[in-house]
């Protein structure tokens, strides 16, 4: 009888879903049915797909930002915006890693690919920004004006509220599509200097930089050209002279050249980068 019982309300229940298609469907599929779901937390994920995040509603919550000398728009700025910290925490599982070895990785519509040690962030008030506040109504950004280019800042931006813009070894990515976490020896085993301490310095200059433009071996960002796979930069130009002077002014050499003037490094800290690249030319991986 028990038996019974229990084949009927199953039988019930089958009948149930397979008259509402939409179910059906969402049974198939190891879902729940539309309307039913709310934004879920990938706590197994490293990599954070941010405009499939928009889509699912993640950033209905947020608050009001004000930056004080946006190295960017170049003015003072208020974003409505998330705490960095917190999201990551949310929708990754940046629990299991050790901040102290990780790397937060982001990349951009563009190509522009920085990264930045995680710990460095969680010392810093830093925010995912997902609108300007300053938008012309039904819009969510405004373009900007950086070194004479129109710079898209869409969809997201990282921003932070105690950070001087004069501090070139933070990172403020617009135009931000994804961000990833990394362990340290995971991003930095192919272009790390292993066999020679010398080089180290201008290691740490070129991460600094140029890699979130420029890829060494692949790693890096994809804005600018890779610099060492299949040839290394020193390979093909006349001269380190040549090169060094094309970082301070690339205009000077190529007109409608995007790349802009490096005009934070000195020249020790340039001959420094150009020792290490040099070094690399002998450290290829494809």
């Amino acid at each position: 009888m028990r038996q019974f019982k229990f084949l009927s309300i199953a039988c019930v229940l089958l009948a149930l879903i397979c008259c509402n298609p939409q179910k059906k469907q969402a049974v198939q599929q190891n879902r729940p049915p539309a309307g039913a779901a709310t934004v879920a937390t990938p706590h197994d994920s490293l990599t954070v797909d941010l405009l499939a995040l928009k889509d699912r509603g993640a950033f209905q919550k947020t608050v009001a930002v004000r930056v004080v000398a946006d190295p960017v728009f170049m003015a003072t700025k208020s974003f409505r915006a998330v705490p960095l910290r917190a999201f990551l925490e949310k929708y990754t599982s940046v629990e299991n890693m050790d901040v102290a070895q990780t790397q937060l990785i982001f990349e951009c519509g563009d190509g522009y690919n920085p990264s930045m040690p995680l710990k460095k962030i969680y010392a810093r008030n830093a925010y995912l920004a997902v609108a300007d506040m300053a938008a012309p109504k039904g819009q969510d950004w405004v373009n900007a004006v950086k070194d004479g280019h129109q710079k898209t800042i869409e969809p997201f931006y990282v921003v932070y509220t105690d950070v001087p813009p004069s501090d070139y070894s933070f990172k403020w990515p617009y135009n931000l599509v994804r961000m990833k976490l990394v362990s340290v020896s995971e991003e930095t085993r192919a272009i790390f200097p292993h066999d020679d301490d010398t080089m180290v310095e201008g290691y740490g200059l070129f991460r600094t930089n140029c890699s979130t433009c420029h890829a060494l071996n692949a790693v890096g960002g994809v804005m600018g050209p890779e610099l060492n796979y299949p040839k290394n930069v020193t390979e093909y130009w006349k001269s380190n002279d040549d090169l060094k002077a094309f970082i301070k002014n690339p205009t000077s050499y190529r007109r409608g050249c995007t790349m802009p003037a490096q005009s934070q490094l000195t020249d020790a800290a340039i001959d420094q980068i150009l020792k290490y690249l040099t070094y690399m030319k002998n450290h290829k991986k494809s």
